[in-house]
């Protein structure tokens, strides 16, 4: 029972920020509705109802939404494209560079880029890997090219050799 109430509490509970930013974009709506719906009431009780009062009011919800929906969409879509052209920058060879956070940017794209970020200081280690086990091999391969070029060596220092390139390659892979 202890596993599948565990199970469930991930289930629900597990993109906290994502649940954070959402709720906040429906806390902002439901206070901007009811100002506004105060505000209507305050006025339809001194101005005559018609269908002017009508259009003022739909009007002004219109507003509230439009501005509700530019202003967290900017915070939840805009940071993308930064993300991207960043992307694009480190896809081209600047390993070394990382996602940025702004201020403000939304909780659930902080945590999102730094994950990416933990991604990224892991494909830099394995770029330096393959740039170091390039240097390595190349270097090796060259010795033993120049031994099997230098006739006077005979057979058994030229496998010895292969035996001791094949020994540390693997040992580079372990």
């Amino acid at each position: 029972m202890d596993k599948k109430k565990k199970k469930i509490r991930r289930k629900y509970f597990r993109h906290r920020e994502l649940r954070f930013s959402i709720a906040l974009v429906i806390l902002w709506s439901l206070l901007a509705m009811a100002f506004l719906t105060y505000l209507t009431r305050e006025l339809g009780g001194k101005i005559e109802l018609g269908l002017f009062f009508f259009i003022i009011v739909f009007a002004g919800y219109a507003v509230v939404v439009v501005f509700l929906t530019l202003f967290f969409a900017h915070r939840f879509v805009g940071p993308f494209e930064r993300l991207k052209t960043e992307m694009r920058i480190i896809l081209s060879g600047d390993y070394h560079r990382r996602l940025c956070i702004r201020n403000n940017d939304d909780v659930y794209i902080r945590s999102f880029i730094s994950e990416v970020n933990k991604v990224l200081d892991e494909l830099e280690k394995m770029k330096l890997f393959k740039e170091e086990l390039h240097a390595n091999i190349d270097y090796e391969l060259q010795n033993i090219v120049s031994l099997f070029e230098n006739r006077d060596v005979s057979g058994e220092k030229q496998r010895e050799t292969m035996i001791a390139f094949h020994e540390k390659v693997n040992t580079l892979f372990k």
